[in-house]
Formats: structure tokens, sequence, C-alpha cells
């Protein structure tokens, strides 16, 4: 009966200085994106579609994204209840980017370019991308896109990001 007292005991102490299981639950860390793209090629010969579909908050609020390369350039649509932003549109510089209005901790993007003119010059060096990714300014992931001659079919960039884990 002692030894029944001495382990209830026990076994109250234990559960009253146990840590509570709601300060174990990690909140999903938030930080500012941007998605960088560097073309190469003859890039004045394609168009571009960049879509962004997911960039929220941990609590699951669509944060806005902001084309800030080339200057002056708006989204061609914008869905906001499907929280879809696009933009298709002529390559005319090297370089585009993305970023987030406010610090996010998902993101889902896709990159996809299709030759519109001079389809059938031969010389010409088909468009490559280089698409970084940086949370809070560090860089945390980096894809390759090669567009294939006109007529054939490119698998587009398409990723999707828990940028919490970075």
């Amino acid at each position: 009966m002692k030894n029944l007292l001495s382990l209830c005991l026990m076994a109250l102490l234990f559960t009253a200085c146990s840590k509570d299981k709601q300060n174990d639950i990690k909140t999903p860390s938030e930080k500012k994106v941007r998605v960088e793209v560097a073309f190469g090629g003859s890039y004045q010969n394609y168009q571009l579609l960049f879509a962004v579909n997911s960039l929220t908050k941990g609590s699951g609020d669509f944060v806005e994204p902001v084309i800030t390369t080339p200057a002056n350039t708006q989204w061609t649509q914008v869905v906001s209840q499907g929280n879809a932003y696009n933009y298709i549109g002529d390559l005319t510089g090297a370089n585009f980017t993305v970023q987030s209005k406010d610090a996010v901790n998902r993101l889902g993007f896709t990159l996809s370019a299709t030759q519109t003119r001079n389809t059938d010059d031969t010389s010409q060096v088909p468009l490559s991308a280089s698409i970084k990714v940086y949370a809070d300014d560090k860089l945390i992931a980096t894809y390759a896109y090669v567009a294939l001659p006109a007529g054939q079919v490119t698998q587009p960039v398409s990723e999707n990001l828990d940028i919490s884990a970075y």
C-alpha cells in the first residue's frame, strides 16, 4: 500500500511538472521572398509566362507578389479569389524579379517560355534561365530552365517551397 501511494504521488508530480504539449508546437517562420530570373540566349524571341500560385503566411492569408524588374511591369492577370497572379509578355530585358510584399512561409511559382518570333532562324541560341529564390536576402534555391526549339514542348519549372524550412 505504501508503494502504491508512493507511485501515485510520483505519477502526480510527474504530470504536474511535465511540459504542456501546446508549447511544443512549432510556429512556421515567415520571411520576405524574392525570385530573380536571369535570361540568356535569344530571349527577345520569346514570350514569358510567370505565375505565382501560392504566396501565403502561416495563417493562410495570401500575400500579394510585386514585379520589381522590369520596372513598372504589372501582372497581366490577377485572380485574387484563386490566389493566382500571372504575367504573360514579351521578354524585353535579361532579368525578371518578383518579390512578396510581406513575409510568407509558402511560395509556389511556375516559369515557362514560348518562342514567338524568328521561329525558322536556326542560328539563334535557345532561351535559358537561371532562377534564384531568396528568403530574407539569403539564397535558398536555384533552378535552371532551357527552352527547346519552336514546335517542341519544354517542361516548365514549377516549384512549391516551404519557406519556413529555411
